[in-house]
């Protein structure tokens, strides 16, 4: 089971990849996504629920449909377009919604265990906050690319601007308070004082935040690409453990986590483990560096998102999340060597360090899961098969990164392992 079940993220893990190509304003952007500009929307529409303490089950339920539906776009390309008879819009959207059903259907096909559930929505109020959220996120993308030089951008960002500004929001409307204090803050150009702004001004420099930065990368991936890939992933993977396993994983909670876990990276400081931890007086340091930084964020985008942040590893959502944070980090070792051809990554398998793995122990004092064994058994199974696997890849080739006595050393380690599980975790 836990090869089925590792197979199967490893090919979510590869179709948001792929989804995370497909971009907007194409005419004039090289960069940005649409799952850049989806990731904003949702931090904008978590923001206004956890302000507002809103608990209604569908407000869940539309945030990790929509989080879903941007797996397709690998499939088929943008969808947000703008119809000119607007008499047509229903059977559009009807056409739209049969579409995505389908490309579910045609994904679903080569997963064993896992599944997408993607279900179609009727309207409420929080499918129109979403596309709200969409609209004021788009403009944010606008923004920063005007700033950094783009000078075509800008007669694109005072037209939306414009279509924004004209948005008639009803005082009937769930978040009409929320919607009009953002309409008239762009209004005024005020957008970027208020807390809604600097969140997204957080989440645009997480864009340009990139992990495995030391490495040469041919998928780069970037923070806020990461943490839509967890998310996705998260709500998979714990809708299978409740209705298979009997897990009670708390889908909102586990989604909030992950979509937040790495905010703490938006400043671009990458500090390495082994400068951080090099003696007592660099650990002080570097925690009263971070210290400071969770200050500074936690101003910028209120207590209750800072306290999501802070809380990331806690309760039985926070360890899958660090279940799926970890195995997808070895697994992007896979996608590069194998479906990318980058040999050059082999040399990253001797960072697989075990010690990373310690913390997995934790299960232990987690009554609330069920399958404690299952959880240890699937984060080994997936680092024995990566670094065995990249062992053998190529032995030429290893050679310039590794003596054949520290090679042979990996494959001790991973013998003994697989012998003795208990020693993964030592």
């Amino acid at each position: 089971m836990e090869e089925i079940i590792l197979d199967d993220l490893f090919k979510i893990y590869l179709s948001s990849i792929d989804s995370y190509n497909s971009k907007i304003l194409q005419t004039i952007n090289e960069k940005y996504t649409i799952i850049d500009k989806s990731m904003l929307a949702v931090y904008l529409y978590v923001k206004i629920l956890e302000d507002r303490n809103e608990k209604d089950p569908i407000a869940t339920d539309t945030l990790t449909n929509y989080l879903l539906k941007q797996i397709i776009y690998s499939e088929t390309g943008n969808l947000a377009l703008e119809i000119t008879d607007k008499s047509q819009l229903d059977f559009y959207h009807k056409v739209i919604d049969e579409l995505i059903i389908e490309k579910f259907e045609f994904k679903n096909r080569i997963l064993a265990k896992l599944k997408y559930n993607y279900q179609i929505l009727d309207n409420n109020p929080y499918k129109e906050l979403l596309l709200f959220c969409e609209k004021v996120s788009e403009l944010a993308i606008l923004e920063k690319m005007v700033r950094r030089g783009n000078s075509e951008a800008q007669s694109y960002l005072i037209e939306q601007t414009q279509k924004v500004l004209e948005i008639k929001i009803e005082e009937s409307d769930l978040f009409y308070q929320e919607k009009r204090q953002i309409l008239q803050s762009i209004q005024t150009k005020e957008l970027d004082n208020t807390t809604y702004g600097k969140l997204l001004q957080i989440g645009l420099d997480l864009r340009d935040v990139y992990r495995y930065s030391s490495l040469t990368t041919v998928l780069p991936e970037n923070v806020l690409m990461h943490q839509y890939t967890i998310a996705v992933t998260s709500i998979i993977f714990s809708q299978y453990l409740n209705q298979e396993l009997g897990e009670t994983i708390d889908i909102y909670k586990v989604v909030l986590k992950s979509l937040f876990h790495d905010f703490g990276e938006y400043k671009g400081n990458e500090i390495i483990t082994q400068v951080k931890n090099y003696n007592e007086d660099t650990k002080k340091m570097f925690y009263a560096m971070g210290k400071a930084d969770e200050e500074e964020l936690k101003e910028q985008i209120g207590d209750n998102l800072f306290e999501i942040i802070s809380c990331a590893d806690d309760e039985q959502e926070g360890y899958i999340l660090e279940v799926l944070d970890k195995m997808l980090g070895i697994m992007k070792l896979c996608i590069e060597v194998e479906y990318m051809g980058n040999q050059t990554y082999l040399k990253a398998i001797c960072s697989v360090f075990q010690s990373r793995f310690k913390r997995f122990k934790k299960v232990e004092k987690i009554d609330s899961l069920k399958n404690k064994e299952f959880y240890l058994d699937l984060v080994r199974y997936c680092y024995i098969y990566v670094k065995e696997h990249l062992l053998e890849y190529n032995p030429t080739l290893l050679l310039q990164y590794f003596t054949k006595q520290e090679q042979e050393e990996m494959r001790r380690e991973i013998a003994e392992i697989k012998e003795d599980k208990t020693k993964f975790l030592i």
